[in-house]
């Protein structure tokens, strides 16, 4: 299977020097939207607006997919 590392930013770049063996790109997105989740939820309550951030390279080094997330909390009046 190949390799895709999945580098993450939210206010910290984590890039990815290991790895994830997934099946295809199709794999890679599902993986990346549950990487984003986790983390989103780790950030949960630090302020009204959160933004996390992946980008998925292949084993080459090139870009073959970004995903965000953001999650925004307002008051009503």
């Amino acid at each position: 299977m190949p390799l895709y590392y999945i580098d993450t930013f939210d206010g910290t770049a984590i890039l990815d020097d290991e790895g994830t063996e997934l099946a295809d790109l199709d794999a890679a997105r599902d993986h990346v939207r549950v990487v984003l989740t986790k983390l989103m939820g780790e950030e949960a309550g630090i302020d009204e607006r959160s933004r996390c951030r992946a980008d998925v390279r292949d084993a080459s080094g090139r870009r073959v997919l970004e995903a965000s997330l953001v999650l925004t909390v307002n008051s009503c009046p």
